[in-house]
């Protein structure tokens, strides 16, 4: 019977050695093998960058590696690979050291013959094979694939050392899923194992390579975060698992409905230790089962608290958006040269059932981490110049900006959603500023550069917001079709009594205007500032000293009394 090739990775600098192997091979053998030759170690390792071998030769004498060193690092690079020591060294004792440190097999140079060869290269195969099921019987589960409690184990001890070195947080998931047993009553334990499998997967895309998911058995997993930056990491990561578990799964014609409890532990707050932390979790669990199933509760009260805070706010804001509580206040922009009214900045308000009016530093975050920020975004942006038009009508030749963010700006149809609402709403697209933050737009300046060059191209004003607070880069700057640049009112409000945010903006206002570029300083709050920014050149300005921000009817009454350029 001809059995396929085999692939040998032969890693060897004498050209002689080199050559007799592989007329060893030429000489016909079953299987055949096909030879890859490298004399160095670094060569070894780029030909392995691409290819997979069924066994690797390798001399432990290299031009770049020598002894058992190149061993351990050959193992260390490819650990799945059967490797074969191939030398000239007759040493018993380097022998069994090399057997001890991950190879399979001890060749010496000129001592066998190509039937010994390829014997030893199908014995070292098939070890490595048995060792890898001992493995995978030993490490994982037979059901799911998934690490059992053994790996676990070693890998939150690992997950524990590195967050106490590094001085973060680290969380374990006790999950488990909800009326497991009555799907096994009703339609079968296939069914049932068909099942984990299937929520197995859907949990491991929810978490990074970095952490770990396990199955402890039956419907019980557990998941552990590595290194977490806040609370909020742990809270985005169980509400992702809830989402992805509660998708309906068909099997066999069965259509599924699955849901997940989820206690949460974490370090070391909730234990210093693997079983402590796995203990707080599963208690955390049936708390989750307590309070309705198809949730997640933290171990500590406190942390319940704030969790649930932050789960009502997001359940208020998508209610905020269906039943229409957001508003806009619009916020006067002052031309310095002319001191005439010339346009406002569209600022976000959502004016609560309960609470009154909140302010965006508390709700917007939170739209930006879930995504609703892209929905209300688009709303912000239509409002505002529909609000513009109905004024623009009434003969106010106004700008109105408007604060894009970095997700929205993102998405693959934003320059069509701005042409979109410009068509829909009727507004002039020269009399439209979007404001972007540095942070924004040097997350990928390719992509950036292309969206901005479309939205000039359409005739949109551009600004960069909150200037000064980023990673702004006069070679960003030169490249970016930006007209205007907002300086950050930190450096406004002390620019009469300090002089580092004098000097600050100073500089910022004479290098927008190098660049052919307007500027506008946010935050003016008294004469001082506004007599200093005149001295300086600026161009335009805004604050509570010139008007806070207005609701439309109050900023009506505003441009009636300030009587700005009309047509």
């Amino acid at each position: 019977m001809n059995l396929p090739p085999l692939a040998v990775l032969l890693i060897e600098d004498n050209p002689a050695d080199a050559r007799l192997v592989s007329e060893y091979f030429a000489e016909g053998s079953d299987p055949s093998c096909l030879v890859t030759h490298a004399s160095t170690f670094a060569e070894a390792v780029s030909f392995l960058e691409g290819h997979q071998y069924d066994v690797i030769l390798l001399d432990l004498s290299l031009p770049d590696s020598h002894g058992l060193e190149t061993l351990h690092r050959m193992h260390a690079y490819a650990p799945q690979m059967p490797i074969i020591v191939f030398t000239g060294l007759d040493d018993d004792e380097l022998a069994l050291s090399a057997m001890r440190h991950g190879a399979q097999d001890y060749l010496l140079k000129g001592k066998f013959d190509l039937n010994l060869l390829i014997r030893a290269i199908r014995y070292t195969m098939e070890r490595k094979r048995a060792e890898a099921e001992i493995k995978q019987l030993a490490y994982y589960d037979t059901l799911t694939g998934l690490p059992n409690r053994t790996l676990l184990m070693d890998r939150l001890r690992q997950a524990l050392v590195q967050a106490e070195r590094e001085q973060r947080h680290a969380a374990v998931f006790f999950l488990d899923l909800d009326r497991f047993k009555s799907i096994n009553d009703s339609l079968g334990h296939s069914f049932g194992d068909q099942l984990l499998q299937i929520v197995a997967r859907r949990l491991k895309e929810c978490i990074r390579s970095s952490d770990t998911v396990s199955r402890l058995g039956g419907d019980e997993f557990i998941v552990v975060l590595n290194t977490l930056h806040s609370l909020e990491d742990a809270v985005r990561i169980a509400r992702k698992i809830i989402d992805a578990v509660s998708v309906p799964i068909t099997i066999e014609g069965h259509e599924l409905f699955s849901t997940v409890s989820i206690g949460i532990s974490l370090f070391p707050a909730d234990g210093a230790g693997e079983e402590s932390l796995l203990k707080s979790a599963d208690l955390a669990m049936y708390r989750a089962k307590e309070r309705g199933r198809n949730t997640y509760q933290f171990f500590s009260q406190e942390m319940n608290q704030r969790a649930l805070a932050r789960q009502q706010l997001e359940t208020q804001l998508r209610r905020a958006l269906q039943h229409d509580e957001f508003a806009l206040h619009y916020q006067p922009l002052i031309d310095m040269r002319s001191n005439r009214l010339i346009g406002m900045e569209a600022l976000l308000r959502w004016q609560h059932p309960e609470r009154g009016m909140v302010g965006p530093d508390e709700f917007i975050p939170l739209a930006e981490e879930t995504g609703l920020i892209i929905p209300i975004g688009e709303w912000v942006l239509r409002t505002a110049c529909a609000q513009t038009k109905t004024w623009q009508d009434e003969g106010y030749r106004l700008r109105v900006g408007v604060n894009i963010s970095a997700r929205q700006f993102k998405q693959p149809d934003f320059v069509a959603s701005v042409a979109t609402i410009l068509a829909e709403t009727g507004l002039p697209p020269a009399t439209l500023e979007l404001e972007l933050t540095e942070t924004a737009l040097v997350e990928n300046i390719a992509e950036t550069i292309t969206t901005l060059n479309r939205l000039k191209g359409m005739g949109i004003n551009l600004a960069i917001d909150d200037f000064g607070t980023g990673y702004s880069s006069l070679s960003y700057l030169k490249h970016f079709p930006i007209d205007r640049l907002k300086i950050d009112r930190t450096f406004i409000s002390e620019i009469s009594t300090n002089s580092d945010d004098a000097v600050i903006a100073e500089t910022i206002i004479a290098m927008a205007h190098s660049l052919r570029k307007s500027v506008v300083a946010e935050g003016v709050e008294h004469q001082r500032q506004l007599d200093f920014l005149s001295l300086k050149e600026c161009d335009e300005v805004q604050g509570f000293y010139l008007s806070k921000p207005l609701p439309p009817e109050t900023f009506t009454h505003f441009l009636r009394q300030q009587s700005p350029d009309r047509d």
